[in-house]
């Protein structure tokens, strides 16, 4: 009976201390090199309207990244780096990336490391991220292929990494940012009430798992935090979110409108959750994105 009794306390000491850090960086491309993540056949990149790719190694740490460019058929009126969801890839932002074409935007699709077609082995939630795609500024710019204004676009993981990717680089004049985290620790939280985790394990338990998760990816999870970046930079910020998100909630987009209100407008989409908010963003908001692009900051 004993044994028994301490077995719910037992496992949930484990899913603590092991499961739950490794589950929250742990990256889709995980120990997998890069010379065996192949990049997609150019006859089927042409279909779908990519101009040209490219691979570029980032680091440290190392990481391998692949890069899809998409061309608008007139003059180009700047480059949007266009950031996928966590544990998806760019094939998932073709959609946008037309559509950012169609406005006259270079798009260029990037697979954040460890997602896709991108070598790495753990998520950081924008830390690195910033790092490696301020790297892929300077190659677009040594390929005279980096027209400005320079903006970037990201729904969920990747708005939240636009974000921090503003405040790490001066070239960011304007990011739209869909269904962004304010901060690691609370996008953490959210899910774990999702999921039910909160109800078995103490807040204290859960924010220690994240301190965890940072050691095991190599980052400060207090880095991890759109909310103090978007203090930190001059880009103008369009944040668009869900009224139904629950797994992200609304109050993340409200915590960043209201740190930074001078430099960002809040959208909120009613009837649109997590999972169904870019069918929404490109039914409904093409026309705000495309005007915050056209209206750079000033630095």
């Amino acid at each position: 009976m004993l044994l028994a009794g301490l077995l719910p306390v037992t496992g949930s000491a484990l899913l603590a201390r092991y499961w739950i850090p490794t589950a929250i960086v742990y990256a889709p491309n995980f120990g997998k090199p890069a010379g065996r993540l192949n990049e997609t056949h150019s006859a089927q990149l042409s279909v779908w309207g990519i101009s040209q790719q490219f691979q570029l190694d980032v680091g440290p740490p190392f990481a391998r990244l692949s890069v899809w460019l998409m061309e608008p058929q007139g003059p180009v009126r700047g480059t949007v780096v266009v950031l996928h969801g966590i544990r998806d890839s760019k094939a998932s932002m073709l959609g946008m990336g037309r559509l950012l074409a169609a406005g006259g935007y270079r798009p260029v699709l990037v697979d954040l490391r460890g997602h896709g077609q991108s070598s790495g082995d753990w998520l950081t939630y924008g830390v690195l991220d910033s790092q490696d795609l301020s790297q892929v500024l300077d190659a677009l710019h040594h390929r005279d292929l980096l027209a400005e204004p320079v903006g970037v676009f990201g729904c969920s993981y990747g708005a939240a990494t636009a974000i921090q990717f503003a405040a790490h680089d001066p070239r960011v004049r304007s990011v739209v940012a869909v269904a962004p985290f304010a901060t690691l620790h609370g996008a953490v939280h959210s899910y774990a009430r999702l999921f039910g985790m909160a109800f078995i394990l103490p807040r204290a338990t859960i924010d220690r798992a994240v301190e965890d998760a940072g050691e095991i990816g190599h980052f400060l999870p207090s880095e991890a935090s759109p909310l103090r970046a978007i203090g930190q930079t001059s880009a103008r910020v369009l944040l668009i979110h869900g009224e139904a998100d629950w797994k992200i909630p609304l109050r993340s987009s409200q915590q960043l409108h209201a740190a930074a209100p001078n430099r960002s407008r809040l959208i909120v989409l009613k009837g649109a959750g997590h999972d169904s908010i870019m069918r929404a963003v490109r039914k409904t908001s093409m026309a705000s994105i495309l005007a915050w692009f056209d209206t750079p900051s000033e630095n």
